[in-house]
């Protein structure tokens, strides 16, 4: 299974397939947010058609929050936060690896007086491996995010 927890309420996943989305209606999910633009790869699943399959599955919440990795910034983590306190929990967000999603978890957490070891643990837990990013997160921990 492709989909882990990353916190309370809040699952994390690579690109989704049919069969996810399956798996996602049994762990009970709620709502759906694609942190993942669509054509950045060739023959990639578009948000239209993961969201044909999460309504087929029973799960009506869905948001597409498309963002690339280095330019992730502070007006995309408020968004995906407004995102996380406002949809039915729990929550499953995918991007192509997990990581965009564990990033924009992880920026707020710093911020809001989380270590950036425990950050990296709990994406590490999730299967995401967030240390090309500890530089970014130590700086945005310190002098929070533009």
């Amino acid at each position: 299974m492709s989909i882990q927890k990353l916190a309370d309420n809040l699952y994390i996943a690579p690109q989704l397939t049919e069969a996810d989305v399956q798996e996602a209606a049994k762990l009970g999910i709620q709502t759906v947010i694609c942190n993942r633009p669509d054509g950045e790869e060739e023959n990639q699943v578009t948000f239209k058609q993961v969201k044909s399959w999460l309504e087929a599955a029973g799960i009506r919440e869905h948001h597409h929050q498309p963002v690339v990795a280095p330019a992730i910034n502070a007006a995309d983590v408020a968004a995906f936060q407004n995102l996380l306190k406002s949809v039915p929990q729990p929550v499953l967000a995918y991007c192509r690896t997990g990581t965009r999603c564990s990033l924009l978890w992880g920026y707020h957490q710093v911020q809001n007086g989380a270590s950036v070891a425990e950050v990296v643990a709990a994406a590490q837990q999730a299967g995401v491996n967030l240390s090309n990013f500890e530089a970014r997160l130590r700086q945005i921990s310190e002098h929070g995010l533009n």
